[in-house]
């Protein structure tokens, strides 16, 4: 409801959009599509009605289909990108558990709580380095090269690390050094060039003048979200699965190795998909460099030379490179815990407050001004960016910091603790041990089954409730992210059941299978899970399958929360600053959020039998609420401004 009144307050600077908010109106469904929808001019419609439906209906049947001809290379390079990036990120956090020789009383790797603050730094630069790929695609070298060459930087990188794998290398001191190589440099750049762009370059092969080929454009975001978790079910379900399917006390055998070459296997097809497809690809050239960070940034230094307000916003974009530079330092000196925690923490101190003075400053952005003469609200050069696009910009920041930092804290469990607390749980099927995060098909399968649920049933149900009003999306941020929250607490639910059944004078384990005892897997008469730490923690007699239901509670929530705040950056966003403002929307979803959950990695304790992960659950409730509570306030300030502008508008 927020943005639909600045959306009207702003509607002049957005009137060349149309096309690219009926890309983005695919992403959410019907309930969009028709607002989105480009209008044609007077003379054209006039024509469009004089067209016998019998001749359209012929050339939609002449006209080939694209997603097939053209957009399946592109669609698989996505499809085995993210079989690649959630192989490495479902077993990482086991990865560094398990690596490095042994020490005493066989411990090996990284602490618990160490791993996860690495994975989630992984994270945050693999979003951050989005903002490069968004650049060099707009500005430099175009989507196509973009995505060909850090292809091939991605291949570099699961190479080395499926080579830090090898059992006598991920054995010995240099397993971990060589695994972080090549996971923070050469994969962190290569999905973080790749994520922004694949699915631009495949909506760019549709004409959005042409009436059939708009209806295909549509179909194809909804296969390219398909693709998406047709990967991620691949990987939870198999390659993370085989990466652990060896460790015992003594080593982690080859298991990773196998499923690492698979990773980079499915890679190296993308990149032969992707080529293959070369000749029928349209937008492959170059493009024209347009000024767009550096006009951002002098608007900014202008403002902070002419207000207070400006300094104070300015200190506030300083900040982000500053705290996540902090968190990451912090995550390497892990063998130092008292220095890195400290570092961390830290960090989360500038992040929090980085966040609510962005937020808050850019609530109205009348004080933003250019280095123009008269305050700076002068064009001078014909089709630069203006100061009113610039203000427009910084209009989208509340809510894009807002919600996916809100939303990305409690979200993140689902790549750590939700996984790490399956793994001290009986994780098996059919008598073989699965991975922890074996179960995040929990995640994959809710989108799977509610996205039609939602846009067939639920939808248009409360649409006709309202009275032909659709949804806001206010009301859907708030539900998507009350979902994740309750997705936290019923895994604390889950937590608290698990650790009585684990403590106490008679704690219930999982018994030793007859034909094992004796064997590595288990430690006298109880069985070892697998994807614990150094695969040392026997299984509470508690089916792992119950870390399900907060998977797909949070699936749920995803649905609600990530295309939404992606449309709404395609409608509200000037034309021009779009791409930088969808690579901020990934930064926000992604970095943001990873430097808090990093900083949280104390609160995951090395076993959970011996701490309390409930705190972690708590304190992701706590701090996604309070960005609920900001959110709510922001919009309800814009709202304000947006009917004053509205009032004075009409009363001039």
């Amino acid at each position: 409801m927020a943005s639909t009144a600045v959306g009207d307050a702003r509607q002049g600077d957005k009137e060349d959009g149309d096309v690219d908010r009926a890309r983005g109106s695919a992403l959410l469904g019907s309930d969009f599509a028709a607002e989105a929808a480009p209008r044609l001019p007077e003379r054209q419609q006039g024509q469009a009605a004089e067209t016998p439906l019998a001749d359209d209906a012929f050339a939609r049947r002449r006209k080939p289909n694209k997603m097939l001809t053209v957009c399946s290379f592109i669609l698989a390079v996505e499809m085995c990108e993210r079989l690649c990036y959630y192989t490495l990120g479902g077993s990482q956090r086991n990865f560094l558990e398990d690596a490095g020789p042994s020490g005493r009383n066989l411990t090996r790797g990284l602490r618990a709580s160490a791993a996860v603050s690495i994975s989630a730094c992984w994270s945050m630069l693999s979003y951050l380095s989005c903002i490069l790929g968004g650049y060099l695609a707009d500005n430099r070298i175009g989507r196509y090269r973009t995505i060909l060459y850090f292809a091939m930087v991605y291949v570099m990188g699961v190479g080395i690390i499926a080579t830090a794998a090898y059992p006598e290398i991920m054995a010995s001191d240099v397993g971990i050094p060589l695994y972080l190589v090549g996971a923070f440099v050469f994969v962190a750049l290569g999905t973080g060039a790749i994520k922004p762009n694949v699915m631009n370059f495949g909506a760019d092969q549709y004409d959005a003048e042409d009436e059939v080929e708009r209806a295909q454009q549509k179909a194809f975001f909804s296969y390219f979200y398909l693709t998406i978790n047709v990967g991620v079910v691949v990987a939870m379900g198999f390659t993370v699965n085989l990466a652990t399917s060896e460790s015992t006390t003594l080593g982690a055998g080859d298991g990773y190795f196998k499923a690492y070459c698979i990773a980079a296997g499915a890679m190296v097809l993308a990149i032969f998909s992707f080529a293959l497809g070369t000749p029928k690809y349209v937008g492959k050239g170059g493009v024209t460099h347009t000024p767009m960070v550096s006009i951002i940034r002098g608007h900014l230094v202008c403002s902070a030379r002419n207000s207070c307000r400006g300094a104070i916003c300015l200190a506030g974009w300083i900040m982000v490179p500053v705290y996540m530079a902090i968190v990451l330092a912090g995550s390497m000196l892990s063998s130092f815990p008292q220095v890195s925690q400290i570092m961390t923490w830290t960090a989360m101190g500038l992040a929090v407050l980085s966040c609510a003075i962005l937020v808050f400053s850019h609530i109205n952005n009348d004080f933003i001004q250019g280095s123009g003469s008269g305050g700076g609200n002068a064009d001078p050069t014909p089709g630069s960016i203006s100061t009113s696009d610039v203000r427009g910009a910084l209009q989208c920041v509340p809510t894009i910091i807002c919600i996916n930092v809100g939303f990305n804290i409690p979200y993140n469990a689902m790549n750590n603790a939700y996984p790490a607390q399956a793994c001290q749980m009986d994780t098996r099927l059919f008598g073989q041990q699965l991975n922890g995060s074996f179960f995040s098909l929990g995640d994959a399968f809710a989108i799977i089954l509610l996205v039609p649920l939602f846009e067939t049933f639920l939808y248009p149900a409360l649409k006709s409730c309202r009275g032909g009003r659709p949804i806001s999306r206010s009301a859907k941020y708030v539900a998507g992210v009350s979902l994740a929250i309750a997705a936290n607490l019923t895994a604390a639910v889950l937590e608290h059941i698990r650790y009585g059944l684990s403590t106490g004078p008679d704690p219930d384990f999982v018994r030793c299978p007859e034909h094992l005892i004796g064997t590595d897997s288990c430690r006298g008469q109880l069985l070892l899970s697998k994807c614990s730490p150094g695969a040392s923690i026997p299984m509470t007699n508690m089916s792992a399958f119950w870390t399900g239901i907060p998977m797909f509670l949070t699936g749920a929530g995803e649905i609600l929360v990530n295309p939404v705040v992606y449309q709404y950056v395609f409608e509200e966003a000037p034309s021009r600053l779009r791409s930088l403002l969808q690579a901020l929307n990934l930064v926000a979803a992604g970095s943001i959020s990873n430097a808090v959950t990093a900083a949280l990695s104390p609160l995951v304790p090395e076993n959970f039998n011996q701490g309390h992960l409930v705190y972690y659950y708590y304190a992701n409730c706590g701090l996604a609420v309070l960005a609920l509570a900001v959110y709510c306030c922001a919009v309800s300030c814009q709202q304000q401004d947006a009917h004053r502008e509205s009032a004075v508008t009409v009363e001039g």
